[in-house]
């Protein structure tokens, strides 16, 4: 719990301080996605291997190769997109993919959605920090590969504070180039192997 506050207050920052200056170039972005993972120990993924967490704010670690016969599937998959909204229906596609095939390697094919102090923690459980770093890693690794033509890794997302009636929660986030817009690749609230939730972040901010 100490270090989802910490790390709320942390984005609070940022966040404020975004507000305050003009749109900042892909490589900025990106930059404070890789934060993100840093505060978990975590590098981005500069080869094709992926740390996945699980357990509850990565308490537990595995890797997942991505092979050239996933990425075969990765690229077929976003080859087709031929806009912003197509790219994110692929995404969404590759992301429950991920997940499944994490899944298979971490155990965590039985997790839950919503999953939370309440549900009974473990490896085969995963919150929303597990889910987040999990998918921002593959991102970059997508941006790097240079496989994505519409949009850019965004610094994760928080809302709630419980004193407003919202739990604590963070999303992984991809920008539009085009317009700069931000949206979540939310998979907490889905369970094992499902397509995460994608929307606008001013709409996903204003969920429970």
């Amino acid at each position: 719990m100490r270090f989802w506050f910490g790390l709320f207050h942390r984005s609070l920052l940022i966040a404020a301080a975004l507000a305050c200056v003009a749109a900042r170039p892909a490589a900025a972005v990106n930059a404070t996605a890789t934060a993100f993972l840093e505060e978990l120990s975590l590098s981005p993924a500069t080869t094709p291997v992926l740390t996945l967490c699980h357990g509850f704010g990565c308490a537990f670690r595995n890797q997942l190769v991505v092979t050239p016969q996933r990425l075969s599937f990765i690229r077929a998959t976003l080859a087709g997109a031929r806009s912003a909204k197509d790219e994110r229906k692929a995404l969404s596609k590759i992301v429950a993919c991920l997940d499944r095939e994490s899944g298979k390697v971490a155990g965590t094919v039985n997790r839950v959605a919503y999953a939370s102090a309440d549900t009974r923690s473990g490896p085969s459980q995963m919150d929303c920090i597990d889910l987040t770093a999990n998918i921002t890693e593959l991102l970059i690794l997508l941006e790097r590969s240079k496989i994505l033509k519409f949009h850019t890794v965004g610094e994760p997302a928080s809302r709630g504070l419980i004193v407003d009636g919202k739990r604590p929660h963070t999303t992984p986030v991809i920008v539009e180039t085009k317009d700069g817009s931000q949206w979540s690749v939310d998979s907490w609230t889905r369970a094992y192997g499902q397509s995460p939730d994608i929307m606008t972040i001013a709409e996903w901010r204003n969920r429970n």
